[in-house]
């Protein structure tokens, strides 16, 4: 089974903030993977860093082999 989402070593945040320090994670075809945690945790800035909305500072964000970490959010 292939990887169709590979989170490694995220890192992103909100000004000087870090929200994210090294996130990773692999969402397998087929897979349904669910994030959770307490409030401030990081599950939103995770999906919004995923989706291109909060810039990546460090880390890949790669789907279906193509790295997303430099491609505009509307054609992610």
């Amino acid at each position: 089974m292939s990887a169709l989402l590979q989170v490694e070593q995220l890192r992103s945040g909100y000004g000087p903030i870090d929200a994210l320090h090294d996130v990773s994670l692999t969402v397998n075809e087929g897979e349904i993977v669910t994030i959770i945690g307490a409030n401030g945790a990081g599950k939103t800035s995770t999906l919004m860093t995923i989706n291109g909305v909060v810039k990546t500072r460090t880390g890949s964000v790669t789907f279906n082999g193509k790295n997303l970490s430099n491609t505009p959010t509307h054609e992610i």
